[in-house]
């Protein structure tokens, strides 16, 4: 409790009220459900949103001097935090780095928080072509970056060409460029950052064609989206990373695994295996993280023990 009023204390010194020069907000043992795909999630000690670069400069020269816990979080939209919420600093970067340019032809710079889905809408009314596989992907540019995020059209890393990081809490603060490669990345991993960095902008490639034409493409890909997950359910998108390179999955996706040890629909609290989409867990209504982990859990152990089956966890799990 000490170290959690410590951490407060110091925040609270930020603020332009108390002679602070913070531009963005700072939050007290708010819920992290406020912020989450999920809605799931105990208070926070401290959540701070910066709006600048000096902002996050701020907050990290006070997490490195404190040697703070902390935590950086994007959209939300693949986390589960637990019911007693995190007791450091959750740097909130829904606000900043949000622009979309077009750094030269062929080549668009993002900020790091520009959201999957304002990327879909502006590639579709520009007519940049090359971005499709990322359309229904929830959450941010940088979250897609750092778990190569994709469909089952491609992944991030097929338009990747370069990132822009800084590295959080360790006394230094530099913005450094790295020059992407595939190489640099796997299946819903990235190789190339420390858990420390977070990513500030991305430069990606496309490809200049008709706007109906790239609309078109998008919408469908939108449509089949709707007709086949519970979009309009709370959670955190796919739960478990597809079994790839085991024998005993046989190319299945994990979603068959899921329906092949009969537990679509099956619910603990109000967490359920989606009817829908037995590759989403879904929080019908006060779902409480422990109820979304016994589900994983129970998927986990008894495709482990009746089919052999590794599932790995797509969701990051505080």
């Amino acid at each position: 409790m000490g170290q959690k009023l410590a951490y407060q204390r110091v925040f609270s010194e930020g603020l332009p009220e108390n002679g602070g020069k913070l531009q963005g907000s700072v939050e007290f043992n708010s819920a992290l459900s406020r912020y989450t795909y999920y809605q799931i999630g105990g208070p926070a000690a401290v959540i701070a949103t910066p709006k600048s670069l000096e902002d996050l400069r701020w907050i990290s020269e006070k997490i490195a001097e404190l040697k703070m816990p902390f935590f950086t979080l994007g959209w939300g939209s693949n986390i589960l935090f637990p019911d007693d919420g995190f007791h450091g600093v959750v740097i909130r970067m829904k606000f900043l780095g949000t622009q979309i340019t077009v750094a030269e032809d062929g080549v668009l710079e993002l900020g790091g928080s520009v959201g999957g889905s304002s990327l879909l809408r502006k590639a579709s009314s520009e007519g940049w072509s090359g971005l499709a596989h990322l359309t229904g992907i929830p959450g941010s540019v940088g979250g897609m970056v750092a778990m190569n995020a994709g469909t089952h059209l491609g992944e991030f890393k097929d338009c990747a060409l370069k990132v822009e990081t800084v590295r959080i809490g360790e006394g230094k603060f530099n913005l450094a460029v790295r020059s992407l490669k595939p190489e640099d990345f796997s299946y819903r991993r990235s190789h190339f950052l420390n858990p420390h960095d977070l990513i500030t902008r991305a430069w990606v490639k496309y490809t200049p064609t008709d706007p109906q034409t790239v609309k078109a493409q998008i919408d469908e890909l939108y449509q089949r989206r709707k007709s086949t997950q519970p979009v309009d359910i709370p959670s955190c998108g796919s739960v478990f990373m597809n079994p790839r390179d085991q024998k005993s999955a046989e190319g299945m996706h994990a979603w068959q695994v899921i329906d092949k040890l009969g537990l679509r629909g099956h619910r603990i609290g109000n967490a359920q295996i989606s009817e829908k989409h037995s590759n989403f867990i879904v929080n019908l209504g006060g779902a409480q993280a422990h109820d979304v982990r016994a589900l994983i859990t129970l998927a986990k152990t008894r495709a482990k023990d009746e089919l052999g089956i590794y599932l790995h966890e797509e969701v990051k799990i505080l």
